[in-house]
């Protein structure tokens, strides 16, 4: 639809003259032009402003092969099923370092136990009140990056040896528990009490230890249905291994095994998306129209997916009259209902970003202003203002052309779960909106 919205000097007295032929224009049937239509003003005014939200869009969602995940300060770990991105299952690498100062002494002092302490950040995705199962391995291979490469990723693999070190099945409140201990073997606490209370040379500083430790693993066990976030700092995510002093009163001690090299911790996210509507977007399928995808386009950072917009027909704008010119242009996205609840699920947060034809990020536009209809879910939006981009794709050549891509900021996209479903034009309510403001001399 396209509106009149004012008129370059027009003055009070004509208003009641403008009214009046806006009421002889309801009946004029609307212009129509490739990719868009307007309603087309005429008077004996030359400069027309108008107003257009017919502007068609394309929608498409994209893959990404790899996420970087190493370095965020959040362990993930869990399993949570999405009937519109797939089932989605989370594990964490990590590096430890060997304590630094243990004294412990030769005669009378004794191994008690080893356990792997995790902290909540408060974050699920799924019922907190079904038991979390978890699993901890021995890591076998040294966690580095790759030649020439500043993160790990999604997909980065390290191994493992085959039997877990130690596992734990039951509730976690992540909003109210403080701490989650997992009991690891009793083989590895004694091995590692007798290397420090003996200063063995693989507990002395430099790479010995990591050569003889090389981290650990933490999966999701047989039975988790949700997925949480640990806290993964050096004061945060550490083994501790207790043991006790034979004096005239047993004296109880622990020492901290602490995470190590922050920039190597990773999170591991693999999804299977069998059943959804992007059960096609997978092998060399790296994008998919939302024609073929219900209608819709999807956004979740963690495992790789983006929506792709592109004004395919805004050129045309320029061919409406001798003089045109855009004086503002807003995007509205809309979350389709029925797919969020409230504020939750969806991003905070709403990076656009311009991209090449090769779905390259090359540059950072806006960050979507969200509001939230808590009550009703009814007017829950972000917007932006696209104007520039616009602008400067009417004179854009071939290989200047940009789209715009959707996607979650920095680290908070690669620490949850929080996805968007958009609808495409096709569908009556909630759909994604372009308005376009754009002065016109014919």
């Amino acid at each position: 639809m396209a509106l009149f919205v004012s008129r370059k000097g027009a003055k009070q007295q004509g208003n009641v003259r403008y009214l009046l032929l806006l009421v002889w224009l309801t009946g004029m049937a609307a212009c129509q032009k490739a990719g868009f239509s307007y309603d087309n003003v005429i008077d004996d005014q030359q400069t027309d402003y108008i107003l257009t939200d017919t502007l068609s869009v394309a929608m498409k969602t994209i893959r990404y092969d790899s996420v970087p995940t190493s370095g965020t300060g959040m362990l993930l770990v869990g399993t949570q099923s999405d009937p519109y991105l797939g089932a989605v299952t989370a594990g964490s690498y990590f590096q430890l370092i060997q304590p630094s100062g243990a004294n412990i002494p030769v005669n009378g002092s004794g191994f008690d136990s080893l356990r792997l302490l995790l902290r909540p950040t408060g974050y699920i995705a799924g019922d907190s009140l079904q038991p979390q199962s978890l699993q901890v391995y021995r890591v076998t291979q040294t966690i580095q990056f790759a030649k020439t490469f500043y993160n790990l990723y999604n997909n980065s693999n390290f191994a493992t040896e085959n039997t877990p070190l130690g596992t734990f099945t039951g509730i976690v409140r992540p909003k109210t528990d403080k701490t989650v201990r997992i009991p690891l073997s009793d083989a590895l606490g004694n091995q590692l009490f007798t290397l420090l209370r003996d200063k063995k040379p693989e507990m002395s500083a430099g790479p010995n230890f990591l050569d003889f430790f090389r981290g650990l693993k933490i999966v999701p066990g047989p039975g988790s249905a949700s997925l949480m976030t640990f806290m993964a700092q050096d004061t945060s995510l550490t083994m501790r291994l207790y043991y006790h002093i034979n004096e005239i009163i047993p004296t109880a001690k622990y020492v901290d095994f602490k995470m190590n090299a922050s920039e190597l911790q990773f999170n591991q996210i693999s999804v299977n998306r069998t059943g959804t509507p992007l059960a096609q977007l997978q092998g060399t399928v790296k994008e998919l129209p939302s024609s073929a995808t219900g209608n819709m386009s999807f956004t979740q950072s963690l495992t790789g997916v983006g929506t792709r917009i592109d004004l395919p027909y805004l050129k045309n704008m320029s061919q409406l009259g001798q003089f045109f010119k855009i004086m503002k242009v807003i995007l509205t996205v809309y979350p389709a209902a029925g797919t969020f609840n409230g504020s939750s699920q969806i991003p905070a947060n709403l990076a656009l970003c311009q991209v090449d034809k090769t779905n390259t990020v090359t540059d950072t536009l806006a960050y979507g202003s969200l509001a939230v209809d808590n009550m009703y879910n009814e007017n829950t939006y972000y917007t932006y203002d696209i104007t520039n981009y616009c602008n400067t794709q009417l004179t854009a050549d071939a290989t200047a052309l940009r789209g715009l891509l959707l996607t979650t900021p920095g680290g908070s996209g690669r620490n949850s779960l929080d996805r968007l479903v958009i609808n495409d034009q096709q569908v009556p309510k909630k759909k994604i909106k372009i308005q376009v403001y754009y002065l016109l001399y014919k």
